[in-house]
């Protein structure tokens, strides 16, 4: 632990000259709202792309847990499609935060159900 010291204490550095506590983070946090549009455009079709995965699965192994985790990934897409309405036509009015939780919640219930709770396969 004596070795270790010292390493967070210069660790600790950047907090001590930063206005905030997490000022240090700002240069990060400007250069990905510069690539913002292009980040919801790719995590859409991310997610788009791990919803028919897992549909296709649903349809060759027909277990429910892969239907439920493609509807987590359909709610997925469908929020951030939102997400990509919101930043054109209103930018941040549409979808505020208390929205995203709302489709968060549904997606985790969905991943939660398929990863916890046993089922039947449907043959």
């Amino acid at each position: 632990m004596k070795k270790f010291f010292p390493l967070i204490l210069i660790s600790l550095i950047p907090l001590v000259f930063a206005s905030g506590p997490w000022d240090f983070l700002r240069p990060l946090s400007d250069a990905a709202s510069a690539f913002d549009s292009i980040t919801r455009l790719l995590v859409f079709i991310f997610a788009l792309v791990l919803c028919f995965i897992a549909l296709k699965a649903y349809f060759k192994i027909k277990s429910r847990r892969f239907l439920l985790i493609g509807g987590a990934f359909f709610l997925f897409a469908v929020k951030w499609f939102l997400k990509i309405i919101d930043l054109f036509l209103s930018p941040g009015w549409f979808m505020p935060d208390s929205s995203e939780n709302v489709f968060e919640l549904f997606i985790l219930a969905f991943l939660f159900i398929a990863l916890f709770f046993k089922m039947k396969n449907k043959e």
